[in-house]
This record gives C-alpha cells, sequence and structure tokens, in this order.
C-alpha cells in the first residue's frame, strides 16, 4: 500500500513565481529605458539655447541622398545648420524637421542651408532619405539629407559638433553654423523659445559681411572617409 501523499503543486503554481519574475525584470528594463530617454533629452535640452564663437569645425563628409558626397568644406562662405534624425521616429524627429521646414520656406532665410544627418543609416537608404525629404518639401540644393557609417556619424556629432549621437537616439538640437565655419549657436529645435533665438541668430548671421578668407582656415578632420563605405 503506498502510504506517500499527492504534491500540492501544480504546473501553475510553480510557474508562478518565474512569470512574476519575469514581469519584474521586464518592469525594471522598461523603466530603466525610460530613464535612459529622459536623461538624454534632457542632456540635449542643456545644450540648447547657447549663442557661440566656436573654434573652425573640422571636416567631415557623408552621403546626400542624391548619392553625391556631401562635404562640409564645400559649405565655406555659406551659413547652415545641423541636426539629427532618423526617419520611422514618429515623434521628436517629426517635430524637428517641421520646425526645419518652417524657417526653410522662410524668405529671410533662403541663404541658409539646412543638414539632417540620419543616426539610423541602416535603415535610411538612400531611397527612403529621398522619400522622406519629400515629406517635407525639401528643396535639394538648400536641405541636405545625409547618411554614413554609424560609428562616423556618432564621431562627428561628439567630436565636431559636440552633441550626444547614438542610434535612433532624440536629439533636438540644431547646431548652427557661419560662413567661416565656426559653430555659433546650439538651439533645441522643438522649443518655440528656443526656434525664436536660432532664428534671430540665423539672421544676424546672415547680415555679417566678414569674409571667410580674412578667417583661420578649417582644421582638416582625422576621421577617415568612412562615409564611402556607406554608399556600398
Amino acid at each position: 500500500m503506498n502510504n506517500s501523499t499527492p504534491s500540492n503543486s501544480t504546473p501553475n503554481s510553480t510557474a508562478l513565481p518565474y512569470w512574476l519574475s519575469l514581469m519584474v525584470l521586464l518592469a525594471a528594463c522598461y523603466m530603466g529605458w525610460k530613464w535612459y530617454q529622459v536623461s538624454q533629452f534632457e542632456a540635449n535640452r542643456s545644450t540648447g539655447g547657447i549663442e557661440m564663437a566656436g573654434p573652425p569645425l573640422e571636416e567631415f563628409e557623408l552621403q546626400e541622398r542624391s548619392g553625391k558626397m556631401f562635404r562640409s568644406a564645400d559649405m565655406q562662405g555659406k551659413i547652415w545648420v545641423t541636426t539629427f534624425f532618423f526617419s520611422t521616429c514618429p515623434g521628436p524627429c517629426a517635430r524637428l524637421n517641421e520646425r526645419i521646414k518652417y524657417m526653410h520656406n522662410q524668405e529671410e532665410l533662403k541663404d541658409v542651408t539646412w543638414v539632417s544627418i540620419t543616426v539610423d543609416p541602416k535603415t535610411d537608404t538612400l531611397e527612403v532619405l529621398r522619400t522622406y525629404a519629400d515629406k517635407f518639401s525639401a528643396d535639394p540644393e538648400r536641405w541636405f539629407f545625409c547618411r554614413g557609417d554609424l560609428k562616423y556619424i556618432k564621431r562627428v556629432g561628439k567630436e565636431i559638433m559636440k552633441l550626444p549621437v547614438t542610434w535612433q537616439g532624440h536629439n533636438e538640437s540644431a547646431v548652427v553654423i557661419d560662413r567661416t565655419g565656426k559653430v555659433r549657436g546650439m538651439y533645441d529645435m522643438t522649443s518655440i523659445s528656443q526656434s525664436k533665438k536660432l532664428e534671430l541668430l540665423l539672421k544676424k548671421c546672415l547680415a555679417e559681411t566678414t569674409s571667410p578668407e580674412n578667417q583661420p582656415e578649417t582644421k582638416p578632420a582625422e576621421l577617415g572617409v568612412a562615409a564611402e563605405q556607406a554608399a556600398t
């Protein structure tokens, strides 16, 4: 006669602790990710609204949506603004580019060039960039959409533009570069007040008559032309 008593445990009761632990882990991961997004957003906002007079930019090269190479050295004598985005971003990037579109269409700012650099080059192929640019009616002569190797783009952001750039990272800052190749300011494009300051700075730069030939030459970049590899 078997005197052993049946176990009170069931498959459901033994699985419960596992699922509870998994839910706690997922919740912790989600909270950690949200904290990271908020901290990154605040870090990016802290760089905005600053007018400055930095040294000449180092040169860099990326591939434009047309398939041609965008060379920062070719921007000498022009006023331009650089931002970072990715096409599948439904929120901050869309607001960023809507704000650029607004300024891009202003007659007073028609001599300003806009350079938008994707932080998701694997997704944002040349075809994707062309389609995305068309959504904002971007003039191909005054608003460039560029891509390249992600590591190279991160270095352009960190070492040249002095902005934290990550894969699919939300960065609403716009970097203003004057005719001499110097950074003149950084502004949060999703902030109405900072966008107005950016607009004022652009008009100020447009009114300046200092010749680029009288300024120090742009320091060559030591980044290599990794952007060429992105074309393949």
